[in-house]
C-alpha cells in the first residue's frame, strides 16, 4: 500500500453542534466537516484557520500530519483502514482517520510523525515523504 505525505499542518475543531459552518472553512484546500447531535467538527490546514477562533466556544488541536492512501482501491474494498491504523495502533499512537469515495486520509500528530514513517516502512509501506 502507498502512502503519501500531505505537505500542510492540519488542525481539528470542535463547535457546538448547531454553529453554522464557518465560511473560511469551505474555502481550504482540504477539508473535512462532520456534523453529529453532539458536534460540528472541522478538519482544515491549520493556516485556514482565522486569528482569535479561541475566543469563542470551540476546541482546537493542532499539529497534525496527513498521508493520504494511494493507489487503485476499489469503494467495495475491505480492510484498508484496519490496514493503515493498525501498526500505529499496535505503536501506541494516537491517530485519527476521514474518508471519501475514493481515499483514505490518516491523520497523526507532528510529533510522532518521523516515528509514524518509520513504522509504516516496517510493515513494507510505501511512503512518499512530500506532495
Amino acid at each position: 500500500m502507498r502512502l503519501k505525505l500531505i505537505d500542510t499542518v492540519f488542525a481539528v475543531c470542535k463547535f457546538p453542534p448547531r454553529t453554522k459552518i464557518p465560511i473560511w472553512a469551505l474555502h481550504a484546500e482540504l477539508f473535512f466537516i462532520a456534523r453529529t447531535s453532539d458536534e460540528l467538527s472541522i478538519m482544515c490546514p491549520s493556516s485556514s484557520i482565522p486569528p482569535g477562533l479561541e475566543l469563542i466556544e470551540v476546541e482546537r488541536s493542532d499539529g497534525w500530519r496527513c498521508f493520504r492512501v494511494d493507489g487503485d482501491l476499489e469503494f467495495e474494498q475491505v480492510g484498508v483502514v484496519a490496514t493503515v491504523s493498525a501498526p500505529i495502533a499496535k505503536a501506541g499512537m494516537s491517530l485519527f482517520l476521514v474518508s471519501t469515495h475514493d481515499r483514505d486520509y490518516v491523520l497523526v500528530h507532528q510529533d510522532n510523525l518521523e516515528r509514524a514513517v518509520d513504522i509504516y516502512k516496517k510493515y513494507g509501506f510505501s511512503v512518499e515523504l512530500s506532495m
